[in-house]
């Protein structure tokens, strides 16, 4: 059963199809349906533990007026597939595989990774950029509560995706806080880690 929160899970290391997180709890009831999600009954989840973390994040962002929220969590292997479906469906193969994960291959399977939406102007914004002052905290405060940005600018030859300023993934406080402040992504610790146990 795979459950260390500092798993790498990427394209060329992939999960079990039948993988499915335990300890997942409802984020949000989905209201108005804002999620989008094709069964307008489902309602978003979370590994319980990485909850508990966000919400220790969402109140400190919103001490400070900015209101983040849990757009999308746990996604099961047979939904990625729907998304990754509709996404080469609509787009075409190239620009999907620049920005949707191939089933088996995406993080939100393993229930620690979240993309984050913005309430501005009394609605929920899912439209996230660099210019917003919530993604600016973000950046700066998220690895305190033991986030990352998963996909920076400039390191896509790494991760394998664009840039996605929505997307995070809990790895725990003293990994975040170690990543952020070495600026390197999951994989580059990785690699890092397998080299120091070669020499």
């Amino acid at each position: 059963m795979v459950s260390i929160i500092d798993i790498l899970v990427n394209k060329q290391n992939l999960l079990d199809k039948n993988y499915v997180p335990d300890n997942l709890i409802f984020s949000d009831n989905n209201e108005n349906n804002f999620h989008k999600y094709v069964d307008p009954n489902s309602k978003p989840c979370i590994k319980k533990e990485v909850f508990y973390a966000f919400q220790k994040l969402q109140a400190s962002a919103a001490s400070e007026g900015l209101y983040i929220i849990i757009d999308s969590g746990y996604r099961s292997y047979e939904y990625q597939q729907k998304v990754w479906d509709y996404n080469v469906e609509k787009h075409g193969i190239e620009h999907t595989q620049q920005f949707v994960a191939p089933p088996g291959a995406s993080e939100h399977q393993t229930g620690l990774a979240v993309d984050i939406a913005v309430f501005i102007n009394n609605k929920y914004d899912d439209n996230i950029n660099e210019d917003y002052n919530e993604y600016k905290w973000m950046i700066n405060n998220a690895h305190k509560y033991g986030f990352i940005l998963r996909y920076p600018k400039g390191k896509e030859s790494l991760t394998g995706y664009n840039f996605e300023p929505w997307h995070f993934r809990y790895v725990g406080y003293d990994l975040a806080t170690k990543l952020h402040d070495e600026d390197i992504t999951l994989e580059e610790y990785y690699q890092n880690k397998k080299l120091s146990l070669l020499k």
